[in-house]
């Protein structure tokens, strides 16, 4: 299983570096997504906050691909009519799947330097890591808890046929409720509550607080309790909606 796994996800890297959309989407949105932040957050005099925007906007990319690629992937595979056959497989499905989430968070991972080196280079953004280590262990870490969430949404692709539409729908939620697009503060508190059950929320806080020299080893540490939940969670629901999908007859498409 853990050659598959890995199989899975060099497979899905390449996918990513093949397919002009991804490419796109990989190459225009840090840039855009900082941007937006820069000018919406006007703070020229306030360094933390703009290396802030940069960490929230490669955070906010790492879900949209996450969630838009699993998506995609598992809609390309129904219309290519080869859903049936990987849930068939001896191979758990969930060890199918999660390559393609995880895949695609790595891809995201890119999103993390071109929006340092967008914002040091056009809005004079300091490019210092206080805590070079924990930062170094906080990317993987980030990586692989929004690859799991993204594992638990895919999930509940196996039984929609317009996944992808789903998944582009999913992308605003989760910025809104881990605070990535709009303050927590100004949002009622059920949503702080909520956050603290979203991986990207964890993330976001495991790179600020080592990118500005706080203690992030708390943060780092929920990042992998959430992804082992999350991977708990996942497999279970694969499990019960492939059985669904079954017993409906809904994995092809025609």
């Amino acid at each position: 299983m853990i050659r598959a796994f890995l199989s899975g996800m060099w497979i899905h890297v390449v996918m990513f570096s093949r397919n002009p959309f991804d490419l796109s989407g990989v190459a225009l949105w840090p840039i855009l997504y900082a941007s937006i932040a820069y000018y919406l957050l006007d703070a020229k005099n306030d360094p933390e906050l703009l290396l802030s925007a940069s960490l929230g906007a490669a955070v906010m990319l790492m879900w949209s691909l996450v969630v838009i690629g699993s998506a995609a992937a598992l809609e390309q595979q129904r219309w290519l009519g080869t859903l049936e056959l990987l849930v068939a497989a001896p191979v758990p499905f969930v060890v199918i799947i999660a390559p393609i989430t995880v895949a695609s968070g790595c891809v995201g991972a890119y999103s993390l330097l071109a929006t340092l080196a967008w914002g040091t280079l056009l809005f004079d953004v300091p490019l210092s890591i206080e805590e070079p280590l924990a930062f170094a262990v906080a990317v993987p870490a980030a990586v692989l808890a929004i690859g799991m969430l993204g594992l638990v949404m895919a999930s509940t692709f196996v039984l929609y046929r317009a996944a992808f539409h789903l998944g582009i729908a999913m992308q605003y939620p989760v910025w809104i409720a881990t605070g990535l697009l709009v303050p927590l503060s100004v949002l009622p508190d059920v949503v702080g509550k909520i956050s603290w059950f979203l991986a990207p929320s964890w993330g976001f806080r495991a790179l600020q607080e080592a990118a500005l020299g706080a203690t992030p080893w708390p943060e780092i540490g929920m990042c992998f309790v959430v992804s082992a939940a999350y991977a708990i969670v996942g497999t279970l629901c694969l499990h019960a909606f492939v059985h669904v999908a079954r017993a409906r007859a809904s994995l092809k498409l025609t």
